[in-house]
């Protein structure tokens, strides 16, 4: 099919299927590229129709499209999406029984109705799924949310690595990776860790002139609070308000709910609480979402008119996807930081619990030694017999996966197959997470950079994720750009006025 027929036919399918009459800037080459059977990778801003990218193709090549996603609730809320336009789709996730898996597994397998399955990195696991999906053709491979899979991601995650081995045992479709963030470093190294040939690049830009972008500096908490119940008195329609840590969004939602209809959210509540809470917030039943980061991914409320940084994350990435949740629908929205630079601390804290070290690895390595060949332990039990953190110990777990003697199994059990499990060097492995730990602390500081700064805060993100900008160019939509329009105006000189 030639490239003007290739493109009739998808406009035809996204008027029938999608309801629109063309596509946005940034949507056809890629699609483009993925029905020639090219390598892709997308950088757009969050709202922009990223997932149309993968979801039309799927409905004009002939076999599977495989979509990689770090969330349930995301996959939930695309299938939603889907259902709604008449497609269907199926999603394999840990929320299922183990009836519903089954069920889920035998309609892959037997091609029942749905062109797209949407899985977590964590599916690939389950070793008689895996294989039965081997009897599939696949067409695509879409990786959401793709900063994950990079060690210099904002968001990295250990099960993402496993990726590129994943597709070149499905038989190596075409691969497409999208992402709202990443820097040009993370974008190659995305790139690398999929093993992408080649990929049509596509960046529309990380412009988004609908948010005004506000940082406002506070001495100690007291003040802090009270410029966020301000804030909460006086912003229009419904927001999220972000705070690091569980204990302040608990003492945040005591001190405030009693004066304004707000929820709270944050990964420590159990399942039915954080759907109610979600559910109450996406009818508008509350004002704001207390939240942690916890809170996120999977939430699609286009017309979010604020989102408040009660504590500045520990990354401009991180804010810039947090923040930009606001004003999805285009209408005017308000991204604020309450600013303390004492605040660096629990973000220094966070990233010194988040890599490896020599010893820690050891720990993890002698514990494991401990168990017989063949014998399966939990992740939680061997973290808290060795005394390192889980999410270190399941870092370390991933890296004697990759030199081949260590098995993971469903349900967080893992199972040593060779003998001196001491004797494996992770030397390279871990300098590559001290690379990280130094990344880390490089972003941390871009980030207090941003709230310090007195240029305009939107042209200090553009040039972060490295967009072209003209020297003269500022949004004029911050409070940085304010206080120089005020201050230009005080230098012109006064007119002399004729008697």
């Amino acid at each position: 099919m030639s490239q003007a027929a290739s493109k009739a036919r998808a406009l035809e399918v996204l008027r029938q299927r999608f309801g629109h009459t063309d596509f946005q800037e940034g949507q056809w080459e890629p699609i483009s590229a993925a029905l020639r059977g090219n390598d892709a990778l997308i950088v757009m801003p969050t709202g922009s129709g990223k997932s149309l990218i993968y979801q039309l193709p799927a409905l004009l090549l002939p076999g599977l499209t495989i979509v990689v996603s770090p969330l349930i609730a995301l996959m939930k809320d695309q299938q939603d999406k889907l259902a709604s336009v008449g497609v269907s789709a199926l999603a394999m996730h840990s929320h299922l029984s183990e009836s519903e898996a089954r069920e889920m597994g035998r309609r892959v397998v037997d091609d029942e109705d749905g062109q797209i399955l949407y899985l977590t990195p964590e599916r690939f696991k389950d070793r008689d799924f895996f294989e039965r999906l081997l009897s599939r053709s696949v067409s695509l491979f879409v990786v959401d949310e793709a900063h994950c899979v990079s060690q210099w991601g904002h968001d990295f995650r250990p099960d993402y690595l496993t990726l590129g081995s994943v597709v070149k045992r499905l038989g190596r479709p075409p691969i497409l990776a999208l992402t709202a963030t990443a820097t040009s470093e993370v974008r190659d190294d995305i790139a690398r860790q999929l093993d992408m040939h080649s990929p049509q690049v596509t960046i529309t830009g990380f412009a988004r002139p609908n948010l005004r972008f506000d940082v406002l500096r506070t001495v100690n908490n007291a003040e802090k609070d009270q410029s966020f119940k301000r804030m909460l008195r006086e912003s229009e329609g419904v927001g999220v308000a972000y705070v690091a840590t569980v204990r302040e969004a608990e003492r945040l939602y005591e001190q405030f709910r009693h004066d304004f209809a707000i929820g709270l959210y944050h990964g420590k509540m159990n399942g039915p609480e954080r759907k109610a809470t979600q559910d109450r917030f996406m009818a508008d039943e509350f004002k704001a979402m207390i939240a942690t980061n916890a809170f996120g991914l999977g939430i699609d409320k286009p017309d979010l008119r604020f989102v408040v940084h009660y504590h500045f994350p520990g990354s401009v990435e991180s804010y810039y996807q947090e923040a930009g949740r606001a004003g999805r629908d285009g209408v005017a929205a308000t991204c604020s930081v309450l600013y303390r630079v004492e605040d660096s601390r629990v973000q220094s804290y966070f990233l010194g619990g988040k890599y490896p070290d020599v010893e820690e690895a050891a720990k993890v390595a002698i514990v494991l030694e401990q168990y017989q060949l063949g014998e399966k332990v939990l992740l939680d039990e061997l973290a808290e017999r060795a005394g390192v953190p889980r999410r270190k110990a399941r870092i370390v777990l991933v890296l004697l996966k990759r030199h081949g003697v260590v098995r993971e199994y469903r349900g967080g059990s893992w199972e040593r197959l060779a003998g001196k499990l001491t004797q494996v060097n992770l030397s390279a492995d871990l300098t590559d997470y001290e690379q990280r730990r130094m990344q880390d602390r490089a972003k941390l500081r871009a980030m207090i950079a941003y709230c310090q700064t007195a240029r305009c805060r939107t042209r200090y993100i553009l040039e972060y994720f490295g967009e072209a900008v003209a020297d003269e160019w500022v949004c004029g939509n911050c409070d940085a750009c304010d206080a120089m329009e005020r201050w230009s105006n005080r230098q012109r000189p006064t007119e002399a006025v004729a008697i």
